[in-house]
């Protein structure tokens, strides 16, 4: 009868411990929720090197225009620094996206920037490109110089010696299409 009761314990005991990760996730489902939490808004995220501190903008629109106005904007302070740091524009929850523009900098003093790559990202689906492949999603801008380093993936928007141009790009239709991608 011992013997019974014995292997009755040992075995609702190693039951009750085998199962105790599973009662934890069922008494917390947010840890295993937790790593697969994914943006409940748009983002844009990039990579840049930029020397001075500045303040970058995306302008977006929501009608399938260009008619970028102040109103819709998010503007991300960046910090003045010789390594590579990441950049965040976290739209507002209920803004999807049909067009979005690039202002780099509005610093008169700021030297070259340079742009590793970038990254558009909704409920977990993203379109990445890196910054040798800027000029395939958004316009040149004519006043503005730049270098593509294709080994190295970047390219950088020169400071124009003659004076300041504040650096802005316009999408193109491939932009367009990424962030339909994505957004649908």
């Amino acid at each position: 009868m011992k013997s019974k009761i014995l292997i009755i314990a040992f075995t609702l005991l190693f039951t009750l411990i085998s199962c105790k990760g599973e009662k934890d996730n069922i008494l917390n489902p947010e840890n295993t929720l937790k790593d697969e939490k994914k943006n409940e808004f748009f983002s844009v995220e990039m990579s840049v090197i930029c020397t001075r501190e500045d303040n970058f903008a995306v302008y977006y629109t929501e009608d399938g225009t260009i008619n970028f106005t102040g109103e819709k904007a998010i503007w991300s302070g960046v910090l003045g620094q010789e390594g590579s740091q990441k950049v965040m524009f976290n739209f507002p929850e209920d803004v999807i996206p049909t067009h979005i523009r690039f202002d780099l900098g509005f610093n008169k003093e700021q030297g070259d920037i340079t742009v590793e790559k970038f990254k558009l990202d909704y409920y977990g689906k993203s379109f990445e490109a890196k910054g040798s492949d800027f000029l395939k999603y958004f316009i040149q801008n004519d006043s503005v110089k730049t270098e593509i380093n294709e080994v190295n993936g970047t390219i950088t928007i020169l400071k124009n010696p003659k004076g300041f141009s504040p650096p802005f790009y316009y999408p193109h239709q491939a932009l367009l299409d990424e962030i339909s991608k994505i957004t649908n």
